[in-house]
């Protein structure tokens, strides 16, 4: 047998075989789940926002995993058995931001929830549709002293992701409403109306309420609620 035939079937097998060990090779399987919570209720923010990072020490990759939350505060991440620490990351979310590090201990299928304390959050939003209009109503509360309220608004898009970027336009002045003009002893409401466009023509409504505080881009947001027309 010559050098060259020789060394092509030592090359085809070490490709074969390297193949094999890397098809056999066994990705992360546990998951690791868990919500942004205030006082025990889910927070609501814009879905895509890089809040929370992973860290698993002792491992030379020191790059953090990135989390991905959902717009109802909710997370998941798939990952190998063993500690990690979960970290907020600062100025990214528009609540007082919590230096301290969650260690989570992954084995199997494992539930953590992150504490957050949102500079305004809402409460006890409600919806409702009538000749064509679309009030909404909530309480306004703020949770952290010294921080202002910019804004509240009303928020209407043709799917269940309803954000300030991901919403419908025009909105009606009644939709937005200035932080000065918020008294936090009363209900907020705001209005929007659903006949011509861009609402006529589209067959499905959902609608969410958001809060924004002063020196920050990010709004804390209600449940997404259905708009029944």
């Amino acid at each position: 047998m010559s050098r060259q035939i020789l060394y092509r079937l030592l090359l085809f097998s070490v490709v074969l075989f390297g193949g094999c060990e890397l098809d056999n090779y066994n990705p992360p399987a546990s998951p690791l789940t868990g919500r942004l919570v205030f006082d025990g209720q889910p927070v609501g923010i814009r879905q895509g926002i890089n809040v929370l990072q992973l860290f698993q020490p002792g491992y030379e990759n020191t790059n953090p995993i990135p989390v991905r939350v959902m717009q109802d505060g909710s997370f998941s991440s798939m990952l190998f058995d063993g500690s990690y620490r979960l970290v907020r990351i600062a100025g990214n979310g528009p609540w007082d931001h919590r230096p301290d590090t969650i260690l989570v201990d992954v084995r199997g299928a494992t539930t953590v929830d992150v504490p957050v304390t949102p500079y305004f959050s809402v409460s006890d939003a409600e919806f409702t549709v009538a000749n064509g209009v679309l009030t909404a109503s909530c309480q306004v509360i703020n949770n952290v002293a010294g921080r202002q309220l910019e804004s509240v608004v009303l928020l209407v898009g043709k799917r269940t992701l309803v954000d300030h970027i991901y919403r419908l336009t025009p909105a009606d002045p009644g939709s937005n409403k200035p932080g000065a003009q918020v008294d936090l002893a009363d209900r907020v409401v705001l209005t929007q109306s659903l006949e011509g466009e861009p609402f006529a023509s589209e067959p499905h409504l959902f609608a969410r309420i958001g809060v924004k505080a002063v020196g920050h881009p990010e709004y804390i947001y209600s449940p997404v609620w259905k708009v029944v027309r």
